[in-house]
């Protein structure tokens, strides 16, 4: 039995991989994180290629803070693929963005003895922001890094790197006050209907109903794109 992570890009049905198309078409099965109150994010982005008829799953999500109910959600999700794929030998899990970068299935690999994992890779949300935006991720000897903003950003140690890419970012105006050197921009339902690109100063008030990501350059960067 094999399961392949299928990272399906940030949100814009043209950015999927064809590697991931090819599966996502070809895999008798595919399974999806479901989502409350609304269409799951990575079955909206793969749903103009999904074959009519093919089998979807929905697997539970849960993320909270209760210890004993994400371990049952998780296990129960666990269940729900054995099963399918004791039926149809293998499928696909549709993962928002990159397979592997801050992707909640990572989380059932410890519940899926006997089952191959194979992770094909995805456009990321901060490539996409970079794009929109016209600034470069890294340059020369530069670099970047990635963070999430659930519980804050810490500045130190991050001045070094070109760009700052802050993924689920709750408190905007915490991120101005923390990197007041940098440019910032916050990117609303990314590669969606209704996406939003603005300055972070601009954003702070603005309602979200997803998760934003937050890119922040160092100032030298401006020359690229005022």
């Amino acid at each position: 039995m094999r399961l392949y992570l299928l990272g399906v890009g940030p949100g814009d049905p043209e950015l999927i991989t064809l590697r991931a198309l090819h599966l996502i078409q070809r895999l008798p099965v595919l399974f999806y994180p479901q989502e409350e109150g609304r269409e799951p994010l990575a079955l909206r982005a793969a749903r103009p290629h999904i074959p009519p008829g093919k089998p979807l799953v929905p697997l539970p999500l849960f993320t909270g803070h209760d210890p004993q109910a994400r371990e049952a959600a998780r296990r129960e999700a666990a269940r729900t693929i054995l099963k399918a794929l004791s039926q149809h030998g293998e499928g696909g899990y549709l993962v928002l963005g990159d397979s592997l970068l801050y992707a909640s299935p990572l989380n059932l690999l410890p519940y899926l003895e006997g089952i191959e994992v194979e992770a094909v890779p995805g456009i990321s949300a901060h490539q996409l922001a970079a794009a929109r935006v016209l600034r470069p991720i890294a340059l020369g000897e530069g670099g970047f890094a990635a963070v999430t903003g659930l519980k804050g950003v810490d500045p130190e140690g991050l001045a070094r790197f070109q760009s700052v890419f802050v993924y689920k970012a709750k408190d905007l105006a915490a991120l101005r006050r923390a990197f007041p050197e940098r440019r910032g921009f916050a990117f609303l339902r990314l590669g969606m209907e209704g996406e939003k690109v603005l300055p972070l100063e601009e954003a702070e008030g603005v309602e979200r109903d997803y998760w934003t990501l937050v890119g922040l350059w160092q100032r030298e960067e401006e020359g690229w794109k005022g």
